[in-house]
């Protein structure tokens, strides 16, 4: 069923591992010590403590003591796995997912508390009933596929013009891939921009380095649309209740909170403005009824079918830059490549578009982000080089002009020793900015208090980490990088520690190919004719990044075009 805000779905198989380390249940003892058990484990940030009361024979209350998870990801298994975990009478249901990192952790300390509580495992690991799958019919005047940044900005814009709407998202949190980012977008000649000095003035320059950066395959018709409008974007945020600020470097403005901050905002007006989602709810074809698309049906994690009859239906799931196997086949230079896209960005919606006829472009343009902890997948944001980061090779110099296109970046690093690099940075820098902050607290770097300390890490000569160090600098106070040319706002230098490094390589970060629109986000058939009720936004749509996208021009995208198919589905109802 759909209801307004979170509601997750259980599925088996997350605890498979920790069931399986508890041992054999036959010699552990029938009734529990009653007590309190404080227990922890280790999340995604860092660790999170957990309170388990229980009787002889029951789980009485679970409760999160500290913790320090990601809002808008973690925070939702937070939220609602603790009851779960009473209601089930068990902590062998599935966690949240997209938040499987804080799911472990929670359910991991739980079943620590019963194992010191003398439980008899076996009877707490069995899962709960799975509820039997029933098929649903429902209706509203606009469905949407997916409740990343495009998808919520669509629905507030159907909503605010008066029509009932209901988004599907096969996760069991929103945000998609855009809660993965940095939050960050891109805004050419708003008025505060002018006064402050700071990004794009010009329109028209912008439109051309956009261009540039996509090698100029892009669509220039989208892309001129998308930065003359993207000035109202910021008004448009603020006419629904937000603050975007503008950022330390980037070329535009960002929500506070990053990305997190962004995503929870636009579904907390959404969701004041009526609006419905369905979680856990993968659509899986496109009803056509003569000629028109008139809804969706998907398919629940009960396996049952959900068809939604609609007015206008708009697709904004994504891209598939989480199908490492799609990517290689169109582009095999990425095989062996990680992703940092959402395990939901398997294309979806191209698949669904292209079945009823829809053209699709640049099917084969991915990008790789050159900043990616391939261990973890995590992304390095690009605002740590627009701040004064730099990237070092094996032998602790720099190679090229850290603030390039991301492909020309990706593809330098891939030509060094090892095709590796090390990101470095310092205090100063992480304390001005959220993002940067969080990757020290996740524990993915660690702080060192001088450049011996950084070489140490590095295995590299100290002299010379210090001589590429203090040539930096120099360049810092001359404003000038007479090495590679560096675009580099200059705002800072190297000269202070601590420090922060850590080796990264390029990984998958965006697929710039999908369904083909226009302007007006109707997709495009393969005849060249308009698609009637059907509309896309974000990057389940191809054209506006041609061979590489600019950063920050994403977030751009999807709040623009999000915003113009949710006003255009709206309209072509009437």
């Amino acid at each position: 069923m759909f209801r307004k805000g979170v509601v997750f779905t259980v599925t088996m198989s997350l605890l498979l591992g920790l069931v399986l380390a508890c041992g054999s249940t036959g010699s552990a003892k029938a009734n529990m010590t009653p007590g309190t058990y404080v227990t922890e484990a280790r999340g995604y940030v860092n660790q999170i403590k957990v309170e388990t009361v229980v009787s002889s024979s029951k789980i009485l209350s679970v409760k999160i003591l500290e913790h320090n998870e990601t809002n808008g990801i973690g925070s939702f298994a937070i939220a609602w796995l603790p009851d779960r975990i009473v209601q089930a009478q068990s902590v062998g249901i599935d966690g949240v997912s997209g938040a499987s990192f804080s799911s472990r952790a929670i359910l991991g300390s739980v079943t620590e508390a019963l194992k010191q509580a003398n439980a008899d495992i076996g009877k707490f690991t069995t899962p709960p009933p799975t509820p039997k799958a029933k098929d649903q019919e429902l209706s509203a005047d606009i469905v949407i596929v997916g409740a990343g940044g495009a998808g919520l900005s669509a629905g507030i814009e159907a909503r605010n013009k008066g029509k009932s709407t209901i988004i599907i998202e096969k996760m069991d949190i929103p945000g998609g891939n855009t809660i993965r980012s940095s939050g960050g977008f891109n805004v050419a000649g708003s008025p505060e921009q002018i006064a402050a000095n700071k990004g794009r003035t010009s329109v028209e320059k912008f439109i051309e380095f956009t261009m540039e950066g996509g090698h100029n395959i892009n669509n220039r018709e989208l892309v001129t649309f998308m930065i003359k409008n993207s000035a109202g974007v910021v008004d448009w945020l603020k006419g629904q209740g937000m603050d975007p600020v503008i950022g330390e470097t980037y070329t535009g403005y960002n929500v506070p909170g990053e990305a997190k901050g962004l995503i929870l905002s636009l579904l907390a007006r959404y969701e004041s403005l009526g609006g419905n989602i369905m979680y856990g709810v993968r659509g899986t074809d496109i009803i056509v009824d003569q000629g028109r698309a008139t809804g969706i049906i998907a398919t629940d994690k009960l396996g049952a079918k959900v068809t939604i009859r609609a007015k206008a239906v708009i697709l904004a799931s994504g891209g598939f830059g989480g199908d490492l196997e799609m990517c290689a086949r169109l582009d095999p230079r990425l095989k062996g490549f990680v992703t940092d896209n959402s395990l939901g960005a398997t294309g979806d919606g191209i698949k669904m578009a292209e079945a009823i006829g829809a053209a699709t472009v640049d099917m084969e343009q991915i990008q790789s982000h050159p900043t990616i902890h391939q261990a973890s997948s995590t992304m390095l944001t690009e605002g740590i080089r627009n701040s004064g980061g730099i990237l070092l090779n094996t032998a602790g110099k720099r190679f090229t002009d850290e603030n390039n296109y991301r492909d020309v970046v990706s593809a330098a690093i891939l030509k060094q020793d090892k095709a590796t690099a090390v990101i470095l940075y310092n205090k100063e820098l992480m304390d001005n900015n959220a993002n940067v902050l969080g990757y020290y607290r996740q524990g993915l770097v660690t702080q060192y208090e001088t450049l011996d300390d950084v070489a140490k890490y590095m295995n590299v000569d100290p002299a010379v980490l210090k001589q590429t160090v203090d040539t930096w600098n120099g360049y810092v106070a001359n404003k000038n990088d007479p090495e590679f040319h560096s675009q580099f706002s200059w705002i800072r230098n190297l000269s202070k520690g601590p420090y922060y490094a850590l080796w990264v390589a390029p990984g998958i970060h965006h697929t710039m190919g999908g369904v083909k629109i226009n302007v007006d986000t109707e997709v495009i058939s393969t005849s060249g004719s308009k698609i009637p009720g059907l509309f896309a936004a974000g990057e389940v749509t191809g054209g506006v990044h041609g061979g590489n996208r600019v950063g920050g021009n994403a977030i751009l995208d999807i709040l623009l075009y999000g915003r113009v198919a949710g006003d255009n589905a709206a309209a072509y109802i009437k």
